[in-house]
């Protein structure tokens, strides 16, 4: 979660030509939570467990609505993303050129993005190709 959230801030610090930076995605740091005991990190036990030993109330620690993005991504893939995916597709991105995404496969999954079509757990993910191919646009500027 906290590299999803870098990578959305990534694209507007980079071409203010500041870095971004985050304690969280530190190497050492995503390395020690993924050694963590996974009961500890299943629904975010662990910060559940923090926010108790704090003496938040209970809907407070366990709220009755699950935190979820999935309808404002799919939104915005559906609504937002197409064109900025064609603009890509057009132009070309740096992704491209050093072989880290397939134009065509990257064409086949944009092709599916639309209303009635769109399935989270295949599409979702395809928001994270634009993502990187901004910041790598904006850092390469």
């Amino acid at each position: 979660m906290t590299l999803l959230a870098l990578e959305t801030t990534a694209p507007v610090l980079l071409r203010h030509g500041l870095w971004p930076m985050h304690p969280f995605a530190d190497p050492a740091m995503v390395e020690l939570g993924e050694q963590l005991p996974f009961a500890w990190r299943e629904l975010k036990q662990l910060q559940r467990r923090r926010l108790t030993s704090l003496g938040m109330s209970e809907d407070v620690v366990h709220p009755a609505e699950r935190e979820s993005f999935a309808e404002v991504i799919e939104a915005a893939l559906i609504g937002h993303a197409p064109k900025l995916f064609a603009r890509m597709l057009s132009e070309g991105s740096p992704l491209f050129d050093e072989g880290l995404v397939d134009p065509d496969g990257l064409r086949a999954g944009v092709d599916r993005l639309a209303p009635g079509r769109y399935v989270e757990e295949r599409d979702a993910k395809i928001l994270e190709v634009l993502s990187l191919h901004m910041s790598a646009t904006a850092f390469l500027s």
